[in-house]
């Protein structure tokens, strides 16, 4: 159980390939891929099955998307535009969830595919598949010719909004306020839910806007977008389940044999449920949710704020159950949370059972426990509704944190190993592995030269910047923080290789993607790729209120200016288990890998401070 993300994403998108219907004696197949090598059986064989699912109408293209679940629970999200004039499906795997600019990177594809320069798609996916831009960078390639030029830039973490997201906003336009908040209740109760629909377009948008509005929680059990034919035993299983069940497939299906499920039908605009989720939760706040929902030209976070600050009606008072003791884990009380809203307390009694809101739980506590904090939209909105309910809801949780904060303050470091063995038993032996590695990081070093190209190159798949800038037959890509760049044939005579010295600390950064790049003496790269949900500046921190207060040198609650950066601190023992495959930091040791370290100069403004 937690997030369905992964952690470290290196490609914008692992494989593109394009998949044939097949016929009557043929299943789907992959009529080509790229890159070539792509050794990933098991997604190799799914991927045709779970394009074509069914039988597609041939009157106009489609864009719709699937996921495919790992060993690991981690999610592969996979993107289609069915061309009927081609018979075919072009796809792109990745493991960002980005539906919009994915589909917009899958038209260039088949704009190209359509021109007299089909012949540069390799290149083309070639200059595409690198390193996701930065927050705030734009990815531009140029193609074509010359004559056109795809642009992405990493998504921010606002809240979805209509109508620059496909799936918000055509969830919106097809379903009513009355379907789209008994979809949301019966979510809360973790039913077995089908959502049913003929076009496969719209069927995958319902199912991954339904999942969005649990937001800042996230589905947690059986997750299929859209259900393959071959597949539809999935609609018995006894557990629950959010799937999209294409309506020829359902029509296969004896609902006498699959029991107790909710139906969302979105060709009839229709809820069928044999529960009563919609009349358990606060009848004033289901009100309020159907009321901001029934604005049909509602624009912008309108739709998704709505959600969110019903959800924060409901579990808001989680802070409120948070228990910070000096020199103990940050642990959270369930009955304490019971409590928080004395008018719903049967739901929340179930609610504490559910996966989704464990997830939300166990996250928040790993953030406060790891010394992270967070800082998002759900926060916000809870000090919004504190406010106007005058609760105080966070000013004790608050107190308790400042206490917390002093404590740390005063022991130092020492308190947070202390929690981090704690909470991870397997600590002790993991720090000593990294100080043992540490010794031999001379002949790490001298064995990673050996292994290295003469050549003085990078590989092209990293070169993400205007000062690595690369060409792949008329392909260029470029990653910018600015929307303004220059053709490459305007670029001055490229100066000789760099040597072998440059090269290898260049290749090292390449090796050690969790590192940041400034890391990295001589480094060419100065910025960090990784999600967006962990690279914004302001997310770091949890935010409770604005109230001033005097403890000037530690304060884990405040809001950081979002301009600043964080300083983060690197160890070669930790870029030794990066080599060996031994990357030991998600239990957060960086600081606690040398037996003593002076003191760091923090970045941040004085009176604001995270946890290092």
């Amino acid at each position: 159980m937690g997030s369905r993300l992964r952690d470290t994403v290196r490609f914008l998108f692992e494989l593109f390939c394009e998949v044939s219907p097949g016929d009557h004696v043929r299943d789907p197949y992959v009529v080509r891929k790229y890159p070539e090598n792509y050794k990933n059986e098991e997604e190799l064989k799914n991927v045709p099955k779970f394009t074509f699912p069914c039988q597609l109408e041939n009157t106009f293209v489609q864009h719709y998307s699937f996921v495919l679940t790992s060993v690991d629970s981690k999610y592969t999200f996979c993107f289609c535009r069915y061309d009927p004039k081609a018979n075919t499906a072009l796809v792109l795997l990745s493991h960002l969830p980005w539906h919009d600019i994915f589909y917009k990177l899958l038209n260039s594809i088949a704009n190209l595919l359509n021109s007299n320069e089909r012949g540069e798609l390799t290149s083309f996916l070639e200059a595409c598949r690198i390193r996701p831009p930065m927050p705030g960078h734009t990815l531009k390639v140029t193609y074509n010719a010359g004559h056109s030029v795809f642009s992405c830039q990493s998504p921010d973490n606002r809240l979805p909004s209509i109508p620059d997201n496909c799936n918000l906003t055509e969830y919106f336009s097809a379903m009513d306020t009355k379907c789209m908040a008994g979809l949301w209740a019966a979510l809360l109760h973790e039913r077995r839910i089908a959502i049913v629909a003929s076009k496969p377009s719209r069927l995958s948008a319902c199912v991954q806007a339904a999942n969005a509005t649990l937001f800042p929680m996230s589905w947690q059990h059986i997750f299929i977008p859209i259900l393959p034919k071959h597949l539809v035993d999935y609609l018995l299983a006894p557990m629950p389940f959010l799937i999209g069940v294409p309506r020829c497939v359902m029509e296969t299906v004896r609902m006498s044999e699959v029991g107790d499920v909710v139906v969302l039908d979105v060709d009839a605009n229709e809820l069928k449920s044999p529960f009563h989720d919609l009349e358990s939760l606060p009848q004033d706040m289901v009100a309020s949710l159907k009321k901001a929902l029934s604005d049909k030209n509602a624009l912008g976070d309108a739709v998704s704020r709505a959600f969110l600050r019903a959800l924060v009606c409901l579990i808001g008072g989680y802070r409120d159950a948070i228990r910070i003791e000096k020199g103990q884990l940050i642990t959270f009380n369930p009955e304490a949370f019971v409590r928080t809203r004395k008018n719903m307390q049967p739901f929340l009694r179930k609610i504490l059972q559910s996966q989704i809101f464990q997830q939300f739980i166990d996250e928040r506590l790993e953030l406060l426990n790891s010394g992270r904090g967070f800082n998002d939209e759900f926060e916000v909105e809870c000090n919004n509704y504190a406010e106007k309910v005058s609760t105080g809801s966070g000013q004790k949780l608050k107190q308790q944190y400042r206490d917390w904060a002093k404590t740390v303050k005063k022991e130092g470091g020492a308190f947070f190993k202390t929690v981090k063995d704690k909470a991870n038993p397997a600590v002790q032996s993991a720090v000593k592995t990294v100080r043992q590695g540490g010794k031999n990081m001379k002949s790490a070093v001298r064995g990673l030269k050996n292994k290295m190209p003469k050549t003085g190159s990078r590989p092209s798949s990293i070169n993400t910047t205007d000062d690595s800038r690369f060409s792949c037959g008329s392909a260029t890509p470029v990653s910018s923080d600015s929307s303004e760049s220059s053709p490459s044939h305007d670029m001055p005579p490229r100066e000789p290789p760099p040597t072998l010295p440059l090269d290898l600390l260049t290749e090292m950064e390449f090796l050690f993607p969790n590192k940041r790049r400034d890391s990295f003496p001589g480094s060419a790269l100065n910025s960090e790729i990784s999600l967006p949900d962990k690279a914004s500046s302001g997310s770091d921190l949890i935010q409770l209120d604005d109230t001033p207060t005097d403890l000037e040198d530690f304060d884990p609650l405040k809001y950081r200016d979002k301009n600043e950066k964080e300083q983060i601190k690197t160890s070669t023992d930790s870029a030794l288990l990066h080599e060996y495959g031994l990357d030991f930091s998600q239990f957060g040791l960086s600081d606690f890998t040398a037996s003593s370290s002076a003191p760091e100069t923090s970045a941040v403004p004085k009176g604001w401070t995270t946890f290092n």
